[in-house]
C-alpha cells in the first residue's frame, strides 16, 4: 500500500500545485485531502488510493456531487450510506479539473476565510483551521491530515511551481509505519466523505 500511496502522490503532485496556485492554500494539505478523499474500493472489492466509485467512473476526486449549479456533465453513482440509492456527481476530463473545483468550492465559502484558512501560515495551522470551519465533523480530522503531511513528506511540495510536464515524477521516501497511518485515514473517509457531500449538497 505505502508503495501505491507513493506513486499516486507523484502522479498527482503537479497537477496539485496547478490546483492551489495564487490562492495561500498549501500543495502539502491539498494532497492529504485528496489521498483521504479519493480513497475507496475498486470494481474487484479492493481498497486502494485514488480507487473510490467516483474518482474511477467521474475523475471527481473529492466526491462532489452535482447539484443545479452544475452546467457540465454528470454520472449517477450509488450513494446508500447518504440515505438514498443513487445520487448524481460531477464528472470532470481530468484530474486536474477535479482539484480546481474543489478548490473553487473552498474559496466561494465564505466560511473558509473566516476561519483563517487562506491566511494560515502553515499546512498544520491550516488543517487545524479547516476542522475549525466545519469542513469534517470528525474532530480527528485537522490531526489525521497533519499525519498524512508528515508520513509522506508532503512539506516538499509546498513553495513548488508547477511543472510544464504534468506527468513528471517526483520522488518521496515514506517513513516506516505509514501504512497505519493510512489506515486510519480511510477509518475518517467515510465520514468525511458524507460530511462533504452534506455541505454542497
Amino acid at each position: 500500500m505505502s508503495k501505491e500511496t507513493d506513486l499516486f502522490i507523484s502522479k498527482n503532485a503537479n497537477d496539485v500545485i496547478k490546483s492551489i496556485q495564487g490562492t495561500g492554500f498549501f500543495p502539502s494539505l491539498k494532497m492529504a485531502q485528496m489521498i483521504i478523499e479519493s480513497s475507496g474500493k475498486d470494481q474487484n472489492g479492493k481498497f486502494g488510493i485514488g480507487k473510490g466509485l467516483a474518482v474511477r467512473k467521474a475523475n471527481n476526486f473529492f466526491g462532489i456531487k452535482a447539484d443545479t449549479r452544475w452546467k457540465g456533465q454528470k454520472v449517477a453513482l450509488s450513494t446508500p450510506k447518504d440515505g438514498k440509492p443513487v445520487s448524481l456527481f460531477r464528472v470532470y476530463p481530468t484530474a486536474l479539473d477535479s482539484l480546481k473545483d474543489h478548490t473553487q468550492f473552498l474559496l466561494n465559502n465564505s466560511r473558509y476565510k473566516k476561519h483563517g484558512v487562506f491566511t494560515a501560515k502553515t499546512p498544520q495551522e491550516q488543517a487545524q483551521a479547516l476542522q475549525q470551519s466545519g469542513y469534517s465533523e470528525s474532530p480527528t480530522y485537522g490531526k489525521t491530515l497533519i499525519a498524512l503531511i508528515k508520513a509522506y513528506h508532503l512539506e516538499q511540495l509546498d513553495g513548488k511551481k508547477p511543472s510544464a510536464d504534468s506527468s513528471s515524477p517526483t520522488t518521496y521516501v515514506l517513513i516506516g509505519g505509514a501504512t497505519i497511518l493510512l489506515l486510519g485515514a480511510y477509518y475518517y473517509r467515510n465520514e468525511l466523505k458524507t460530511n462533504y457531500q452534506k455541505l454542497i449538497a
